[in-house]
């Protein structure tokens, strides 16, 4: 879940955590919990209510709110603020480049993920690790090869990390955005460095040492500081949530997030409708779900199915895999799990890219005997 691809915008959740932090946990710690189902926080609001709060560019300021926000010492964050560096080459990585409006086109950006390197590595992650992608799947209700596809496409299964000092990272696009028109950026990474801070403080995180992305994000599914504060699970039980060390960590991490998204079990990623001859019209390129089954066969949708889950409900809706280069379209019906994969990264290029992806180790899976779901 990295933060920034190419055509690819601000994502919706990403990082994991690493070794213990330096620091004891004291009375004055955070509880957050490293079970198998999710971590949390008595202190931290659910979802994201919390972490959108703004917090100030001062940075006195700065470490009296987040002392108060995650109730640890002033002094804490205040040691972990003056050890940090900026990276000046974060912050040339995250300068805007052009002005120009970038073309869009489906079918490049999906030649980057569904391809041999990924298909090859994926069935071999999903060979190696079939255990826990099962168990995973069973507790979560997401298909392995759904969980599989995410890491592929994040890190291809863990051989691209990033090893940028996430601290320094957060810190420097915190406080030193490059982009002085955007300050809504430097909030949002403001949010996250205080996040990672609380983290360490509590001792589930080496917040000191941890490396991944340019943009923070960490671990084989490349979650960002805030989701892993929300969503990352310790599944092998070792007190500490490893997502770059330990695979089942990962694997849990990421079915754990999407369930939270609203990730629906059973129920396919793109419903297999018949759209009338000018679907273009049906597209209303949002990033939640609108429409009924009954809605969009009213405007002329027909399928053979009966009584699917994705014809309960406001579940539904066309999306647009445009093409800006040649002008072409590929419309597809995307149901309540396609838009869980969206808030992992608010693309619909990424998500179809990871469903398809998905389906292809599936069929692999498949055609070497194994029974799995098709996503």
């Amino acid at each position: 879940m990295s933060i920034y691809k190419t055509s690819v915008l601000w994502l919706a959740s990403s990082l994991a955590l690493t070794a213990c932090a330096s620091h004891s946990p004291s009375s004055q710690t955070p509880s957050f919990t490293t079970s198998a189902t999710t971590v949390s926080s008595t202190t931290v609001s659910a979802g994201w209510q919390t972490e959108n709060t703004s917090l100030s560019a001062d940075k006195a300021t700065f470490i009296a709110e987040v002392s108060q926000r995650y109730q640890i010492p002033a002094s804490f964050v205040e040691k972990m603020l003056d050890s940090a560096k900026i990276n000046d080459r974060v912050l040339r990585l995250m300068s805007p480049k052009t002005t120009a409006k970038v073309k869009r086109h489906w079918a490049t950006y999906r030649s980057r993920f569904v391809e041999p390197i990924r298909i090859r590595k994926g069935t071999a992650f999903w060979n190696n690790n079939r255990g826990d992608l099962a168990e995973a799947e069973r507790q979560y209700g997401v298909p392995a090869a759904v969980i599989a596809a995410i890491i592929g496409v994040e890190t291809v299964y863990g051989e691209q990390m990033g090893t940028f000092n996430i601290r320094d990272a957060l810190y420097s696009l915190g406080f030193y955005y490059p982009d002085p028109n955007r300050p809504d950026k430097g909030k949002i990474f403001r949010n996250q460095l205080a996040a990672l801070i609380a983290l360490t403080y509590t001792g589930h995180f080496d917040g000191y040492h941890a490396e991944g992305s340019f943009a923070g994000a960490y671990g084989m599914g490349q979650f960002m500081p805030v989701s892993i504060m929300h969503y990352a699970v310790d599944a092998d039980n070792n007190g500490r949530i490893e997502l770059d060390n330990s695979v089942k960590d990962a694997i849990f991490s990421v079915a754990n997030f999407l369930a939270k998204h609203g990730w629906q079990r059973n129920m396919p990623i793109f419903a297999p409708v018949k759209l009338p001859a000018n679907p273009a019209k049906l597209v209303d390129g949002d990033l939640e779900a609108h429409s009924s089954w009954a809605q969009l066969h009213s405007k002329g949708a027909t399928t053979s199915v009966k009584n699917a889950n994705w014809q309960q409900g406001l579940r539904l809706d066309v999306i647009d895999l445009r093409d800006d280069v040649y002008g072409n379209h590929e419309y597809r019906v995307a149901t309540q799990n396609f838009f869980a994969i969206t808030k992992y990264n608010r693309s619909y290029f990424y998500a179809a890219s990871v469903a398809d992806l998905a389906t292809v180790l599936a069929n692999q899976q498949l055609a070497s005997g194994y029974q799995v779901t098709k996503p």
